[in-house]
């Protein structure tokens, strides 16, 4: 159930239906960037007052520092409002086309295609269109965010002591070992709560189709509840599945944070000790840390999401690939 067989995969398909808007989210890409830079200054400016402070009075320079960590937080808030305005431009523009596709594609399906098939029924997949539309924001802002805050934040605490980045390495080879580990259990577990999800609809929708043969008769109205109860019995079975493998992602994502704060302290503590770093740095690395913390937090919890968004273009295939009458397929794209 992954995919449809022969098919494109679920992440295929999600890289074609953004691919025309490559433009647009390349400079995301750029504001995603630029932003983990700017977010650096938090920690790079904490680490300089600290070492101004230390000397027990207050200097010119250490206002000019406060400022210049302010700056930085104005500028990472400014690029942020933009990305959120090519994001929603993103997804008015994947709404508007997934509609025009739809809206083409229905009345040229050939018709030994729907042999067996309720079309009705299968334009319910459309409403997908708006999960995607909502993981869009995750994808391209939250999980973005948290991976360039990783990289960045693990580039510089190497500079505070080079042990920081070997340790950091560790952390994102974990990191992508837990998403190597569980995202295909996690993508089939999606795709079967969403197919119990439709056929609930799609019950729903026959028996309000012909409501008057329900409408007063005991029996079958017993039977709608029992089909009913069965079909969510299934989807709550399949749901539970799915959560069983979100919750290894979240359990990764508390074991990583607990043992990078855990070494950070104890190894930001001995090296202190020992003159490798001064105070401040020490401060600074354990914002660093816990900027690291909250990314991984960021990434695996929206990873639903994601899963959400992979299902979701594969629900718009069930329209989008069946075959269209010869005059009309050399149209489509």
């Amino acid at each position: 159930m992954g995919h449809i067989q022969g098919g494109p995969s679920p992440l295929q398909r999600l890289a074609s239906l953004l691919h025309t808007e490559r433009k647009t989210i390349n400079y995301i890409f750029i504001y995603a960037i630029v932003i983990g830079i700017f977010s650096l200054t938090i920690p790079i400016g904490i680490t300089a007052i600290f070492n101004f402070l230390s000397n027990g009075a207050m200097y010119s320079s250490t206002y000019i520092l406060i400022a210049f960590v302010l700056f930085g937080v104005i500028v990472s808030g400014v690029l942020l409002i933009g990305q959120l305005t090519l994001v929603e431009y993103l997804e008015q523009k994947i709404f508007l086309k997934s509609a025009i596709e739809f809206s083409y594609r229905l009345p040229r399906i050939k018709p030994k295609e729907l042999l067996g098939k309720n079309l009705v029924e299968l334009v319910n997949r459309f409403f997908d269109v708006i999960i995607i539309q909502k993981g869009i924001i995750k994808l391209l802002i939250d999980i973005i965010a948290a991976v360039v805050t990783i990289f960045f934040s693990v580039v510089l605490l190497s500079f505070y002591h080079p042990a920081f980045l070997a340790f950091g390495l560790i952390v994102i080879f974990s990191v992508i070992t837990i998403l190597v580990l569980y995202y295909k259990r996690g993508l089939k577990t999606s795709i079967e709560e969403s197919e119990y999800k439709y056929e609930m609809v799609a019950y729903l929708e026959a028996v309000a189709g012909q409501i008057d043969h329900y409408r007063g008769d005991e029996m079958k109205m017993n039977e709608v509840t029992k089909t009913t109860d069965s079909i969510v019995s299934k989807y709550l079975a399949a749901r539970n599945d799915h959560f069983k493998v979100l919750k290894r992602f979240f359990l990764g994502s508390v074991l990583l944070r607990t043992l990078l704060f855990g070494a950070m302290l104890l190894l930001g503590s001995y090296f202190v000790v020992e003159r490798q770093m001064t105070f401040g740095q020490f401060v600074a690395a354990e914002v660093v840390i816990v900027q690291i913390g909250y990314a991984i937090e960021k990434l695996m919890t929206n990873l639903n999401t994601i899963f959400d968004m992979l299902t979701g273009v594969v629900k718009l295939a069930a329209v989008t690939d069946l075959a269209l009458e010869e005059d009309a397929a050399g149209c489509v794209d």
